[in-house]
């Protein structure tokens, strides 16, 4: 499998739009890799993971392939990871011959997409889905959604995707794990790749553990998930969701991480596993 993550902050993204904290000033300055658009992210260029306000950017910037897209899981409706308007932009008077986009979001998010996509008149459609509930994509991803530790009334999950032998997960946005995904993640078995949410970067004031994670937060739920026979030493982790209210430029956050067998996302990171 591979993921390439598109972007990779927070809401407000790196540097914050009206911002001039020392985070956002440093970024804006060093540029390159501590420059974050709005996370989102492709697996086997073929599945995508949120449709945000950024995805007419990163379609532009990295250039995949629509024809190739055959799915977009939706982890919840904040604006951040779910931009209705632009879905719109499917219907075949704006966006002419192009293979159907389908979206699979929870109550939440499908009431959110439901009427634009009736109004594609073919160009997208979304299907509901429920925390607990498998279901494929393609014919090829076996996906589970699962509760995330987020504002409910957006309806979060993370999801574990797998294709063929290899399996992900992908936790962002959400705290702690509640325990009734624990105890659906126990029969998922091991993950080859978990991509945990770290919007409180270091958080230098203490732990960041429901709604979102920080970096220790996340190092606890590695330790509890390789307890679980969740994950190994080969269990690839990858921080990612990156807020300028943690306090952390990508620079700064890389060098502190850098002995802890993690890997701070950037945007355009491509990892195969």
């Amino acid at each position: 499998m591979k993921i390439k993550y598109l972007g990779t902050a927070a809401y407000e993204g790196v540097p914050s739009l009206f911002c001039n904290c020392r985070v956002c000033r440093a970024s804006r300055e060093l540029g390159g890799r501590n420059l974050r658009s709005r996370s989102q992210a492709l697996v086997n260029d073929e599945l995508l993971i949120d449709f945000n306000p950024d995805t007419v950017w990163h379609y532009q910037k990295y250039g995949f392939d629509w024809e190739k897209i055959c799915g977009c899981l939706i982890t919840h409706s904040h604006s951040d990871h779910l931009y209705v308007e632009d879905i719109e932009i499917a219907e075949k008077e704006l966006s002419h011959e192009h293979r159907v986009l389908h979206f699979y979001a929870a109550k939440s998010g499908y009431g959110m997409i439901k009427p634009v996509t009736d109004r594609t008149h073919g160009g997208a459609e979304v299907t509901l889905v429920k925390e607990g509930e498998r279901f494929e994509v393609d014919g090829k991803y076996s996906v589970l959604p699962l509760w995330a530790n987020h504002d409910r009334a957006t309806s979060p999950v993370v999801y574990s995707i797998a294709c063929g032998n290899k399996k992900m997960l992908y936790a962002h946005d959400t705290g702690v794990f509640p325990e009734k995904s624990w105890s659906l993640l126990k029969g998922e078995g091991r993950f080859d790749l978990i991509s945990l949410d770290c919007t409180g970067c270091l958080a230098l004031g203490g732990d960041w553990v429901d709604g979102h994670m920080s970096f220790g937060t996340n190092l606890k739920t590695v330790e509890r998930m390789k307890r679980e026979g969740l994950a190994d030493d080969r269990t690839i982790v990858v921080l990612n969701h990156f807020s300028h209210n943690g306090g952390q430029t990508y620079d700064e956050m890389k060098e502190a991480v850098k002995n802890s067998g993690t890997i701070v996302s950037y945007d355009g990171m491509e990892i195969i596993f």
